[in-house]
C-alpha cells in the first residue's frame, strides 16, 4: 500500500474518533484528547503491510484501541493540586470514563469477546506498570525502561498478538519508547514533575524528595539530561538495526517508522516510489 492509501485510510479513522469523541460539555471544561496519529498507523500495520482490506469493521478495531489509549492518557492528566480547579479534576475524570465507555459500546456492536479480552489484558499491564513506576518498584534502570516500554505499547502489543502478526511488536515497541522518553525530557527541560522523572533521578542522582527536580543541582540536572539522552539514543539505534532486518517488500513502512523516530532525516519519497518501481 503507497502511502496516499495508507494516509486515507489513517484520514477516515482519525475522523471516526473525533466524532465518537465530541462532546460538548466536556469539551467547555477540558482540553480536547490527543490523537496519536502515530498510534493509528501502528494499528493499520497488520491490514496494510499484508494488503489485507481496511473494511468499516477493522476501522471499528482501531478506532477501540485508540479510544482506549485517550481514555488512560485522561486519566494520567488528573491532578491533586488545589491550583487545579475541582471540577476541571472531577471533569476531567468523568472525561476518562466516558471515553472508556465508548471503547466498549464500539467493541460490543461488533461483538468481539476475544479482542475485549486482549485490551483487557493490556489494560491489566499499563496499570501495573504505571503503579510500579510510581512506587519505584524496580531494581535498576533496565528494570524501569521494560515498565516503561510496557506502559507505552501494551494496547498495540496485544493489537498485534491478537491478529497474529507479531513480526511488528519489537520495533514499535522501542518507538513507542522513543517518543515517550522525548516527552520526558521535555517534561524535565520545563521542570514538569513525573512519576518517570522522580523514578529516574532517584535511580541516577538518588534523590527521593516529592518534587525531585525542583531540587538538584546545575551539576546533577546535566547530569541527568545526559542519562536521558543516553536512553533516547539507546532506543533509537535498536530501532535503525531493526529496520535493517525489514524485508524490501516493506519499503513504505520502513519509511513509515524512520518518519516516526524523533529526529531522524526521512529519505525522500520519490526515492522510495522508485525503489518500489
Amino acid at each position: 500500500m503507497k502511502f496516499i492509501d495508507c494516509n486515507h485510510q489513517a484520514n477516515i479513522i482519525h475522523q471516526y474518533i473525533e466524532e465518537q469523541l465530541h462532546h460538548s460539555y466536556l469539551k467547555e471544561y477540558i482540553d480536547q484528547p490527543y490523537i496519536d496519529r502515530d498510534r493509528i498507523y501502528f494499528l493499520l500495520l497488520p491490514f496494510v503491510s499484508e494488503g489485507r482490506a481496511v473494511s468499516k469493521e477493522v476501522v471499528q478495531w482501531i478506532s477501540t484501541a485508540m479510544l482506549l489509549q485517550i481514555a488512560l492518557d485522561t486519566h494520567e492528566k488528573v491532578t491533586i493540586s488545589e491550583r487545579d480547579p475541582l471540577k476541571e479534576r472531577q471533569l476531567t475524570v468523568l472525561a476518562g470514563v466516558y471515553f472508556s465507555s465508548l471503547y466498549y459500546k464500539i467493541l460490543a456492536e461488533t461483538d468481539d469477546v476475544e479482542l475485549i479480552s486482549r485490551l483487557a489484558k493490556a489494560i491489566k499491564e499499563i496499570n501495573e506498570s504505571k503503579i510500579s513506576i510510581y512506587k519505584e518498584e524496580h531494581e535498576n534502570l533496565d528494570a524501569l525502561m521494560k515498565r516503561m516500554k510496557t506502559r507505552e505499547s501494551a494496547i498495540v502489543s496485544n493489537f498485534y498478538h491478537f491478529f497474529e502478526d507479531t513480526k511488528w511488536i519489537e520495533i514499535v515497541e522501542e518507538i513507542l519508547l522513543c517518543k515517550k522518553l522525548v516527552q520526558e525530557k521535555i517534561c524535565f527541560e520545563h521542570l514538569q514533575n513525573t512519576s518517570f522523572l522522580k523514578a529516574l533521578t532517584t535511580l541516577t542522582i538518588h534523590s527521593d524528595q516529592e518534587d525531585s527536580i525542583l531540587h538538584l543541582t546545575k551539576e546533577e540536572s546535566r547530569h541527568l539530561l545526559s542519562q536521558m539522552d543516553e536512553l533516547i539514543e539507546g532506543t533509537k539505534s535498536k530501532v535503525r538495526a531493526q529496520l535493517e532486518t525489514i524485508e524490501p517488500g516493506s519499503l513504505y513502512f520502513k519509511k513509515l517508522i524512520v518518519e516516526l523516530l524523533p529526529y531522524e532525516e526521512p529519505e525522500p519519497m520519490t526515492k522510495l516510489y522508485a525503489e518500489e518501481g
